[in-house]
């Protein structure tokens, strides 16, 4: 949690010099997790436990801000909700199929996960696209 408190404070600043560029940090942090974790070496799993929580601090804290600067004041709460709605149904499928993975096959577990963060970037490269370069509404 530590790691996430950093990581948030650090990407919130980030996210406020360069926009939605700076969420691009959180998927090659996630895309490490199990290469770090799922190791035998205590300093390789410790490492990954840090990116771990900074990846989740960016999620947690940054993520929110840009559905702010994205959905109209209007409609504010119902982007929240229907962020939050598909961000924790995707967690539950991805954490319910890494799970599945990490006892049949951890390079499989890597792949899905490696997999994830490149389908991400491909999803979000429209919206960056189209996005202010600061966190502001479009």
């Amino acid at each position: 949690m530590g790691a996430a408190a950093l990581a948030a404070l650090a990407s919130g600043a980030l996210y406020d010099r360069i926009g939605l560029r700076g969420l691009l940090i959180a998927l090659p942090l996630t895309a490490a997790v199990p290469f770090l974790s799922f190791t035998t070496t205590p300093g390789l799993v410790w490492a990954g436990a840090v990116v771990w929580g900074a990846a989740l601090g960016i999620h947690e804290s940054t993520l929110r801000a840009a559905v702010a600067d994205l959905v109209p004041a209007a409609r504010r709460g119902t982007g929240y909700g229907i962020f939050t709605a598909i961000y924790g149904l995707a967690w539950l499928a991805g954490s319910t199929i890494i799970g599945a993975l990490y006892s049949e096959s951890l390079t499989g577990l890597a792949i899905f996960t490696v997999g994830t963060q490149l389908a991400a970037l491909i999803a979000f490269i429209p919206i960056l696209k189209h996005a202010p370069a600061q966190g502001r509404a479009i």
